[in-house]
């Protein structure tokens, strides 16, 4: 009802109250403010620490990928492009003149174009040192292009450069304008100038249509307006103008492609993950906040029972706890919202060292975007909210009569306990939990969630199966590659992208190697060699022609990818691998024991079926597709139409990472063979077979002793030629470390946070005891009871509460392991962990819990249980 209607509008005296109440709880304010800030803090760290680590991994596969733009308009006439320049759902539009490649650059791709400012600002070809090429003899590109060229990085500096165009070659004298880090090991681009374009006509003359050339062809990377429906919006256009987006082989192909790593990294995993945090967050903080102001209340209730008593309404009580309310979270808010943003910064570099091996090329990206702190500050406000509307409706509702003798307890039912020996304190402290039991809930929850975090933090970590990890990912202690191959965006598709014969022998030269591995694999160069599996009865469901004018033909959610005049015959996914291949490979069907399989293998006379291993039950993926393929079946290769072997199949196996391609790609597959079977042949059979064998990898083991040396040499040499990379076991013990680590940081600041409130919360129900029950302990000291008694007493009141919490604790722990943990280790995705539950973390937190406890009453007691018994009594009454 409303206060005006009966002349109760004492809106200034109100504040005036809030004031006073505001200024008297010093300590109160204190704890508030403090449990104000933690809730900020962990709102905006996390949030800050989240945003950030996701815009700065998509930022990096972005960098892999050449572009930030949403999507890429191909194969155009300058025509063409005026019109998607001043289309109205484009809000930038690059502008890019493909010219060719340089033929004198030496172990490193670079791309020759024309581009306009935004097109440098949208694929990261901004210089970073010196600028943009202005002039015709000018030239703007990376510090790996300059090297393959044999240029230092020196603004000025004269570049040669050679590129071939319509069977003719052309050689011009650059001078260096600018350059910047490459973000791509593999490709650069250099950029020409726009007066190199006028200057060179028969250079950039766009002859496609005649002869399929592609220089002089317009490309353009565009942002659009509206972010939703991106691909479609793009076809849209092309089919507008006349172009047709789907069929490559079209006279009037335009290509539209939206670029896939510009989207949000969104999963309902994430959500789910996100969502959960901010609910423990949310309870985290509820927990704390509402035991401050329930506290609070209950400390003032008979001010409030007074102003009841005078004519003050419920609704202007109200106004006083929620007015303390605002004014603490005024204060609170921008410390924790400025201590969070900068903690999360200050973790940023931390969390994304741990990924550094998945995303090598990270460039870190610090937000201080409004929309950050906004988050942060409306979950605080909805926490404080939330906490705050009980206490102040508890205060509102105080009965006058009550409030001038109350002394806190619950409504319930008092046992009368009849003792032989007397009553003993253990038994007082046990019994005067019940006086609140909604705190003492609050208190024991609050402390258990500390327990139950950490507690499932290092079962996760303790789960970690490194043996697992390690046998499921390589059979070697080293593989090295060509770094395409390991590069999931291009990946190892051509013959050029061969591990170089050169890097091997210099590998061989090394002491202690053993067991070496020579792994061939077919490219999407071989397309004259063909595969007949043998398959029967499969249906065609559709066929559609690849971006390299192969035809993909699809089996039901399965395709193989095939020359356009080939009847049942494929590229295939076929392998050449040395002796020393054979003898650890999973076989699970056929031929099993080693000493007879690697004979048979060396005849040249079989093949092995190779199938994707299935990293959380470590059997095989058979496929519709590999289960049709049976021992002792015959597999046919095919090379310009002629038959030139027929094999028959002597056994299956589970392939690891390194057994198909790398640990972390599977690009190669997708892109030469679709999704046709694995065949492993003797690697002088392939050389039989494809007339350009093509090396994926080098694998050897080593002498453990001199495994560090190695580590060492092969580090040393990847950094100085990044065209090739390495796996080993020792760098996959890091990747594992790297998941247990970001686990224990992320989860004790978190685990901390949480002990910390529930501490605070136990200290602040100690001194409300004290406060409210000094006419209780004076009355019991005045009729005998010491202070050492009285000590004990909250001690053992302290004690229950922290043994409370760590049993109740430990139960729940145990439960969600077993059940949702459980589960959750047990998905796909986290195949690298073996369950192993402990309870030692609940024991250790318990204990102190227990230590702190006892020693906490003991200092609350002497600061806030002072002055004699008298005094006591009389200011009580």
């Amino acid at each position: 009802m409303n206060d005006i209607l009966f002349g109760n509008n004492n809106t200034k005296t109100i504040k005036r109250l809030s004031k006073q109440y505001f200024k008297k709880n010093k300590v109160r304010n204190l704890a508030a403010i403090l449990a104000i800030v933690l809730t900020a803090f962990l709102f905006t760290s996390i949030t800050s620490l989240v945003f950030n680590m996701v815009s700065s991994m998509q930022l990096s596969m972005q960098m892999q990928k050449g572009s930030k733009a949403d999507g890429t308009f191909g194969y155009m006439t300058e025509e063409q492009f005026e019109q998607l320049k001043n289309s109205d759902f484009v809000e930038q539009a690059g502008h890019r003149r493909m010219i060719g490649y340089a033929s004198n650059a030496l172990g490193h791709s670079v791309e020759l174009n024309y581009a306009d400012s935004i097109q440098q600002e949208l694929t990261f070809c901004v210089p970073t040192h010196g600028s943009a090429p202005e002039k015709a003899n000018e030239i703007a590109t990376t510090e790996l292009a300059l090297k393959a060229l044999g240029v230092e990085p020196e603004i000025g500096a004269e570049v040669p450069l050679e590129f071939e165009i319509r069977g003719k070659t052309y050689h011009y004298d650059m001078v260096l304008s600018g350059w910047w880090e490459a973000s791509n090991d593999m490709v650069s681009v250099a950029v020409l100038s726009e007066q190199f374009v006028k200057d060179n006509p028969d250079v950039v003359k766009n002859t496609r249509a005649v002869d399929g050339e592609i220089s002089g062809v317009t490309f353009s990377d565009v942002v659009l307006k509206d972010k939703t429906n991106i691909q479609e919006q793009m076809d849209n256009f092309v089919y507008s103008i006349g172009g047709n987006p789907k069929d490559m082989s079209a006279d009037n192909f335009i290509l539209s492609v939206e670029n896939q790593m510009g989207k949000a990294m969104i999963s309902p995993e994430s959500i789910l993950f996100a969502v959960v945090f901010v609910l423990m967050f949310v309870l985290c903080g509820y927990l704390l906040i509402y035991n401050i102001f329930d506290i609070s209340v209950m400390q003032d209730v008979r001010q409030y029972g007074l102003l009841r008593m005078i004519g003050a309404s419920t609704r202007q009580i109200k106004n006083i706890v929620n007015r303390q309310a605002v004014w603490l979270t005024l204060i609170g808010l921008p410390i924790g919202l400025i201590a969070g943003f900068f903690a999360g910064r200050a973790l940023l570099p931390v969390v994304m060292e741990l990924f550094s091996y998945e995303y090598s090329a990270t460039s870190l990206q610090t937000s201080t975007s409004p929309v950050l702190f906004i988050i942060a500050a409306l979950f605080t406000i909805l926490t404080v909210f939330i906490s705050t509307r009980k206490p102040a409706k508890k205060a509102a509702k105080v009965s006058p009569m009550e409030a001038i003798r109350y002394t806190e307890q619950d409504d319930y039912k008092k046992k009368t306990v009849t003792r032989t020996r007397g009553a003993k304190l253990s038994h007082m402290a046990f019994s005067n939990l019940g006086r609140n039991r909604r705190r003492c809930v609050f208190i024991v929850v609050s402390m258990l969630l500390c327990i139950v975090l950490f507690n499932t933090m290092i079962i996760v970590t303790q789960s970690i199966d490194e043996e697992k990890w390690i046998t499921r990912t390589t059979k070697t202690d080293f593989t090295v590659y060509n770094s395409i191959a390991a590069n999931a965006l291009e990946g190892f598709r051509h013959h050029e992208d061969a591990l170089p014969q050169q890097v091997v022998d210099m590998i061989r030269e090394q002491d202690g190697l053993e067991e070496e591995r020579y792994l061939y694999r077919n490219t999407a160069d071989d397309s004259n060699v063909l595969v007949d599996y043998g398959f029967e009865g499969l249906e065609c469901t559709s066929t559609y022609e690849d971006q390299d004018g192969s035809l993909r033909k699809a089996f039901g959610n399965y395709n193989m990818k095939t020359a356009p005049d080939a009847e049942n015959l494929f590229f295939g996914n076929v392998f050449g691998a040395s002796e020393h291949f054979w003898a650890d490979m999973m076989i699970y069907a056929g031929e099993t024991d080693p000493n007879v399989l690697k004979p048979k293998m060396l005849t040249g006379e079989y093949v092995i079926i190779g199938e994707g291993l299935d990293r959380l039950s470590g059997g095989p993926k058979s496929t519709p597709l590999t289960e049709q393929l049976q021992i002792g079946d015959s597999i046919s290769f095919y090379r310009d139409g002629e038959l030139v072997k027929t094999c028959r199949i002597l056994a299956k196996a589970c392939t690891v990472g390194t057994e198909d391609e790398t640990p972390s790609t599977t690009t190669a597959m997708r892109n030469i063979g679709g999704d046709a079977p694995f065949v492993y042949l003797p690697d002088t059979l392939f050389k039989q077979i494809y007339t350009t064998p093509t090396l994926l990898s080098y694998g050897f083991n080593m002498d453990d002793s001199l495994q560090p040396q190695m580590e060492e040499f092969l580090s040393s040499y990847v950094e100085k030629n990044p065209s090739v990379t390495y796996t080993s076991t020792k760098l996959l013990k890091e990747q594992l470390n790297s998941v247990a680590s970001m686990v224990l940081v992320v989860g004790s600041l978190i685990g901390c946070i949480m002990a910390l409130v529930g501490l605070i919360n136990f200290t602040n129900m100690i001194i409300t005891n004290i406060i409210t029950r000094r006419h209780e302990f004076a009355t019991m000291q005045s009729i005998g009871m010491t202070n050492r008694q009285l000590q004990r007493l909250m001690v053992y009141e302290g004690v229950y509460y922290a043994a409370g919490a760590d049993i109740i604790g430990g139960v729940v722990a145990l439960l969600l392991t077993v059940t949702v943990l459980e589960n959750v280790l047990n998905s796909p995705s986290m195949w690298f962990f073996t369950m192993n539950i402990t309870l030692v973390p609940v024991l250790v937190i318990g204990v102190l819990y227990l230590l702190l406890a006892a020693v906490i009453p003991l200092i609350v007691l002497h600061f806030f249980n002072k002055g004699t018994v008298v005094e006591r009594l009389r200011t009580s009454e």
